[in-house]
């Protein structure tokens, strides 16, 4: 009985710490608070971004996400609001964020 509950145990836990595999809106999501949570972080002062919607390709080969993303920058200094483009790729467990343009 006692290796029956050990074994149970076991596998509820190996289950409960499977990484969820994200798809459709929900990856949309992850892919640009992922992104906003960098632009935050790497923002000058008085300058602030607002990522609008993101375009993705999924490399498996390199495990990551190779990523488009609309972004509306707003700067307060010299009254400067626009909306552009920005590259970067994302691995598959978000970790981090490798900007390219």
């Amino acid at each position: 009985m006692k290796y029956i509950l050990i074994l149970v145990c076991s596998f509820a836990f190996c289950l409960g710490c499977k990484q969820k595999v994200l798809s459709g809106a929900d990856l949309d999501k992850k892919l640009i608070k992922t992104m906003q949570g960098y632009l935050d972080k790497e923002a000058k002062p008085g300058v602030t971004y607002g990522v609008k919607d993101v375009n993705y390709y999924a490399d498996k080969n390199k495990k990551e996400y190779n990523c488009e993303f609309r972004v509306q920058v707003h700067a307060d200094k010299e009254n400067f609001d626009t909306t552009g483009i920005m590259k970067a790729n994302i691995p598959n467990d978000f970790s981090k964020v490798e900007r390219l343009q």
